[in-house]
């Protein structure tokens, strides 16, 4: 074959392919078994040019050699080890076309990254944890379904179309699910079906069985960590695509943040490279990072990642110096709080013995660290599926039923699955706005899983990590108590924003140490100040002060009393007294049925009737504004006439 270039030595790092002044520079970590090499592809050498690594380029385990004048900037290339070929580890961008979920002989090729792009003085967003809302989702299941109304389906692009409903619902973060190169495809052993046995007897060849091909959707695996899923983009530049998406996302005053798994054993240093890359290159705000014993406590502190948020699966100390008790100037290490999600289902579908849990709960907070809130994620029931199925249904994933968790501390409210019981429906609907009103009015940052705000179902699927079809793509036209859900979310997203009592920095003391006369934060019960929190409570009523409102929007002082009944009968709640000239006004209920029926849940001075299953919260009528006021029978739970798969 022609050849362009010669061969000479090179230094081993960078890893990887790139292009120098001198010509095209190639390292790789190498074994000593076999011969490696680099077989490259350009438009001299359109089948392939073999060209080895030499003992002598050899650094310890690293070879590296230099391509003195070669500058193809369209070439393409895989490494080899004897016969087999195999991706750079190190690639950042890929040259061959690939659709979601096909199968290929060979790996697709990798090619020579290009660092250019204009960002338009895009920056990263540093929006604190106090002030966050996270939005998890999958980048081809959010739009892939034909009721999502976009253009470009399942892609970076379709994200960027669904921006204004986004910010309509007020989210700040989309943290993404893992949105890095890997290979969807599984091969599942199974036994040879009767037509493939008698081909394999008569020597014939077998026709392919496409059924033992399965897909990883979800994507938690080993990839090439340093570019964008190809599959997941509309057009054939994931990269441009990617970059384009996270200016979009930041011009619309939200971050991105990404979800990596990376296997227990993989080398801290690697991991931190990796981050960097994505925070220098692709101005990534944050990451989720999944893998047994990764370094947390010691990527917290790397100058680079000082404004960018880790998220780990466990609760650590971050030890970024500060002095115990001090607020840093920027936490940039936050846990995924799993107690969360599993006392609040609990409390949720009427266990005893809760109520302690809860006011944990609702306090939780820590000047060092942010704690992420969440009823529903990826792994185990959505919101609607939570109130809807007693048990899994996971016989779609071809495992009988085997995978996916048994404790889901669900309750179907009467009936398993789909019905048109309207008491049922309704009884759901409540079930889910008392879900989204713990989470939403609890401190910490709270994180919604894609389609949860209006009632989103997998069916009762609680592991679909196979399952690339309508079970785990977001319906967008729910209708009905999907456009009531939302509303009622995206209010209460609205109003928690505006009072910054309900996300504070710092946590509550539960003293009054501004010597108001109220603490910023007590709970009650049937009598003012005295709550109960036996073993067969299911109520509580919780008062927050806004004096110690750390941002408040409105500059005077605000109550507001979240009145909470999980029990199957009605409770009266004993009301503090309120100072001189203010009185209660009730701003949200998620009892929607009975709010044109009933006005039992309105306050009178002293007290306060709460129905069954319910969470009423009450503000302060002299600091209520007219516009609140107005849209407090919206906030109700009255549907929305707006369409949800309008943007």
């Amino acid at each position: 074959m022609q050849k362009s270039f010669h061969v000479t030595d090179s230094s081993v790092y960078p890893l990887g392919v790139c292009f120098m002044a001198e010509g095209l520079h190639i390292s790789a970590v190498c074994g000593h078994e076999t011969e490696y090499g680099i077989l490259l592809f350009d438009k001299k050498h359109k089948d392939g040019i073999r060209i080895p690594f030499l003992e002598e380029n050899r650094r310890g385990n690293i070879c590296a050699m230099m391509l003195k004048g070669y500058q193809d900037r369209s070439c393409s290339y895989l490494f080899y080890r004897g016969e087999e070929l195999f991706q750079d580890p190190y690639a950042m961008a890929l040259a061959d076309e690939r659709k979601y979920g096909e199968k290929k002989e060979r790996p697709s090729r990798c090619k020579v990254y290009d660092p250019s792009y204009d960002w338009e003085n895009d920056r990263i967003q540093a929006i604190p944890f106090e002030d966050s809302l996270f939005y998890m989702l999958h980048v081809r299941g959010f739009t892939k379904h034909r009721s999502s109304g976009v253009r470009a389906k399942g892609t970076y692009a379709g994200i960027v179309e669904k921006l204004p409903y986004l910010k309509e619902l007020g989210v700040t973060a989309l943290l993404l699910m893992p949105s890095y190169e890997f290979d969807e495809v599984l091969e599942k052993e199974k036994p040879l079906s009767i037509e493939q046995a008698i081909a394999a007897y008569k020597e014939l060849p077998a026709q392919p069985d496409n059924s033992s091909v399965r897909i990883n959707y979800w994507g938690y695996q080993d990839g090439l960590y340093l570019m964008p899923k190809y599959a997941y983009a509309h057009s054939k530049d994931a990269v441009t695509e990617f970059k384009d998406m996270v200016k979009a996302v930041h011009q619309n005053g939200m971050e991105v943040m990404m979800q990596f798994y990376f296997r227990p054993d993989m080398d801290y240093t690697r991991i931190l490279w990796i981050l960097k890359f994505w925070v220098l290159e692709y101005h990534i705000d944050g990451f989720h990072l999944l893998g047994a014993d990764l370094p947390l406590h010691m990527l917290c502190k790397d100058p680079l990642l000082a404004e960018t948020k880790l998220l780990g699966e466990q609760n650590i100390d971050p030890g970024t110096g500060q002095v115990s008790g001090e607020a840093a100037a920027f936490r940039n290490f936050g846990f995924m709080n799993e107690s969360f999600l599993y006392d609040i289902r609990k409390l949720l579908k009427g266990d005893g013995n809760m109520i302690n849990s809860l006011i944990r709960l609702n306090r939780e907070n820590a000047p060092d660290k942010g704690i992420v809130n969440y009823i529903a994620k990826q792994d185990g029931f959505r919101l609607y599926d939570l109130v809807s199925y007693d048990r899994k249904h996971n016989e779609a994933n071809g495992e009988d039923n085997q995978d996916g968790s048994s404790y889901n501390y669900s309750w179907n409210c009467g009936i398993e699955g789909k019905t048109r019981k309207k008491n049922i429906l309704h009884l759901r609907l409540k079930q889910m706005k008392n879900a989204v009103t713990y989470l939403l009015l609890s401190q910490g940052t709270p994180l919604i899983y894609s389609g949860d705000e209006f009632a989103n179902s997998q069916d009762g699927n609680n592991n679909p990590y196979c399952q690339d079809n309508a079970v785990c793509w977001i319906k967008w036209d729910q209708g009905g108590i999907g456009e009531e859900l939302f509303t009622y979310t995206k209010e209460l997203i609205r109003f928690r924003r505006e009072h910054s009592i309900f996300h504070m920095r710092t946590p509550l003391r539960g003293t009054d140490y501004l010597s108001c006369g109220y603490p910023d934060i007590s709970f009650h019960g049937k009598e003012a100040w005295r709550p109960d929190t036996g073993a067969e409570s299911r109520s509580i009523g919780i008062l927050c002060c806004g004096c110690y409102a750390e941002k408040e929007t409105i500059p005077d002082c605000s109550f507001f009393y979240i009145g909470i009944n999980m029990h199957w009968e009605s409770c009266i709640f004993g009301l503090p007294q309120m100072p001189k000239g203010k009185e209660w006004v009730r701003l949200f209920t998620t009892n929607t049925q009975e709010w044109e029926k009933t006005e039992s849940d309105m306050p009178d001075t002293f007290s306060v009737k709460v129905l069954p299953r319910t969470i009423v919260v009450y503000g302060t009528r002299d600091h209520i504004s007219a516009k609140e006021e107005k849209s407090a029978g919206k906030r109700s739970g009255q549907p929305s006439k707006k369409r949800m798969n309008e943007s």
